[in-house]
């Protein structure tokens, strides 16, 4: 089963260059967080911007620093099927738990062709796939039903759904739907839904764990109120491109630095004064 809270790291860079010393630091802080476990090479990752050194780079140190039964699944995207098949080849040498692969961006194939995208990648490798439903990056949309046909591959285990409107019919399949969409986490955990791959869980991993658990064991009135009251600060985190929020907000704790790369800018002043509000906001909240 593939559930509970899991963390699409961030690539930390410093003077144009991937900063290993704070990504092994972030492993190694996000470890003790509660979380369930790690998704290297996301979209949050930055990963289409990073070279293929810079790709092998991450996933090293994401890897070698994660202890041992914190699994990591890896980031598999791009545009032509045959590619993505390409790197579950490259993938399969490294010890990692399986791969989010999303639908073949730019191209809007029909569920006909989202079936044959996904059975070429399913039959390319033993190791569990969550797919990745995210059209507003992708273009087209997983079909619920697309899903149920592919939940025939049993290395089909689980969904990232980024569409709430699909939690409900998802609810009955044989898969794992992990939320996507930050700000409807509440939504997909009453729903039914597993957990979530959740960019936000950077700066309130213990939070939405504790949110989870309520969920899970009966307390969903007392969820619901304390995501209403976390829902502000996540929604904050996607005003600008991400992840250049996410990564001010690490800043002030130095973590990392704030530094993005281009075409991604990072979080301008205003923005970076309204996430100093939401970064007490967040202290607050541990206090209670």
């Amino acid at each position: 089963m593939v559930d509970g809270i899991w963390i699409p790291l961030v690539t930390p860079f410093r003077s144009g260059k991937i900063d290993v010393e704070s990504l092994q630091a972030l492993v190694e802080y996000y470890a003790r967080s509660g979380i369930t476990g790690m998704v290297a090479l996301g979209t949050t990752a930055e990963a289409a911007l990073l070279s293929d050194v810079e790709r092998a780079t991450v996933l090293r140190t994401i890897v070698d620093a994660a202890p041992a039964g914190l699994p990591v699944i890896v980031g598999v995207g791009g545009l032509d099927t045959r590619e993505f098949v390409k790197e579950i080849d490259r993938l399969e040498q490294w010890d990692v738990a399986g791969y989010l692969v999303s639908a073949p961006a730019w191209l809007c194939p029909d569920q006909a062709g989202l079936r044959w995208h996904f059975e070429r990648i399913a039959g390319r490798t033993q190791r569990p796939i969550v797919l990745y439903n995210v059209p507003h990056r992708t273009g087209v949309s997983i079909d619920p039903d697309t899903v149920r046909q592919l939940t025939d591959h049993a290395n089909i285990v689980a969904i990232k759904e980024c569409e709430p409107h699909h939690f409900d019919a998802l609810r009955d399949l044989p898969v794992d739907v992990l939320c996507g969409t930050d700000k409807a986490f509440l939504d997909c955990l009453l729903t039914g839904g597993a957990g979530g791959i959740l960019a936000s869980a950077h700066v309130c991993a213990d939070l939405l764990v504790d949110i989870q658990r309520l969920a899970g064991t009966g307390h969903a009135t007392e969820a619901r109120q304390r995501f209403d009251v976390l829902r502000p600060v996540v929604e904050l985190l996607f005003s600008a491109p991400n992840p250049s929020a996410i990564k001010a907000m690490l800043a002030f704790d130095r973590l990392i630095s704030s530094e993005v790369r281009m075409p991604i800018t990072p979080a301008n002043p205003a923005l970076v004064a309204r996430l100093r509000v939401a970064h007490e906001t967040l202290r607050a909240l541990r206090a209670k």
